[in-house]
């Protein structure tokens, strides 16, 4: 039996605790890979209970027991934009929205305005909720398409650990020139930085790891539509990835070249998926904003 569980006014309940019965409650929180430091917070200010009565970190837990834990209340940590954001799908834990091309996920500045997470800072105010700004993962600026936040900081190192082990999948649709030499491609080939232009990437024995998964999903006599999908995540990969197989992403200044033919860059998130850490359930989001994309 899964967990289930609901977040009202800062307390997250947990119950239906068959799948952790027998551990203790710093185990539990061990497996959803909270820190050292937010767990010394939650036993020191008596945050968590079981079955309304305050519990050390050894209690162990039963398949009945109900969990409480008060969540720590934040500010929100960037300026808020004056354009909200474009949410595509939320929760009591994750929100995903649409990012635009020509935009930035974040900036190091958070008090400026014009990224992603500034347009996210002002839905979290519209909403009323008192909550920091926490990506799990980028897009490139010119590339649109879904994004997703994670809204219980307590949590994010659990997103950002699925992440890295490629239990967050997302797929990317590319418009490029000219056709693959195969339907299906398993492009590794690892990539560095370019020791000539610092913005640009490179494929490059002595760089990481890189793996994109290619599908071809339509052609014509002049450009192809490919469906991607990442097993790694590294910076400019599926722009790099394409253009070395001589199928740059049209308007990709730094590795194509331009076309009439379509006003932005041609790459698209259009799908993300993953596990949510309670119920295990398997969530699947679609952006409808790229979901035309043809040829």
């Amino acid at each position: 039996m899964v967990m289930k569980y609901t977040i009202n006014l800062n307390i997250l309940q947990i119950n239906s605790l068959s799948e952790v019965e027998g551990k203790t409650v710093l185990e539990f929180l061990q497996l959803f890979k909270v820190s050292k430091k937010n767990m010394h917070q939650l036993f020191q200010n008596k945050y968590i209970k079981i079955n309304n009565q305050v519990v050390n970190q050894n209690y162990i837990l039963s398949k009945d027991d109900r969990i409480s834990i008060k969540l720590q209340e934040y500010d929100i940590d960037y300026t808020p934009d004056d354009q909200s954001a474009t949410v595509v799908y939320e929760d009591d834990l994750i929100c995903v929205v649409h990012k635009d091309p020509g935009i930035i996920v974040h900036d190091d500045q958070k008090d400026k305005k014009g990224t992603l997470a500034n347009q996210v800072a002002r839905y979290y105010q519209d909403s009323g909720y008192s909550i920091p700004v926490r990506y799990i993962h980028r897009l490139d600026e010119e590339t649109q398409g879904l994004v997703l936040f994670c809204k219980v900081p307590l949590f994010q190192p659990w997103f950002d650990e699925e992440l890295a082990e490629k239990r967050i999948e997302r797929t990317y649709h590319a418009i490029t020139f000219n056709k693959p030499s195969k339907n299906k491609m398993v492009i590794n080939k690892p990539l560095g930085r370019d020791r000539h232009n610092a913005k640009k990437m490179r494929v490059s024995m002595s760089g990481k790891e890189a793996v994109t998964n290619i599908n071809l999903l339509n052609t014509n006599a002049n450009y192809s539509l490919i469906e991607c999908k990442l097993e790694t995540g590294r910076t400019h990969q599926i722009r790099v990835h394409l253009s070395s197989i001589n199928c740059p992403i049209v308007n990709d200044e730094l590795y194509g070249y331009k076309t009439n033919d379509y006003s932005c860059m041609g790459l698209f998130a259009v799908s993300l998926s993953w596990i949510d850490p309670f119920t295990k359930e398997k969530r699947i989001v679609e952006d409808p904003l790229c979901k035309n994309i043809n040829l």
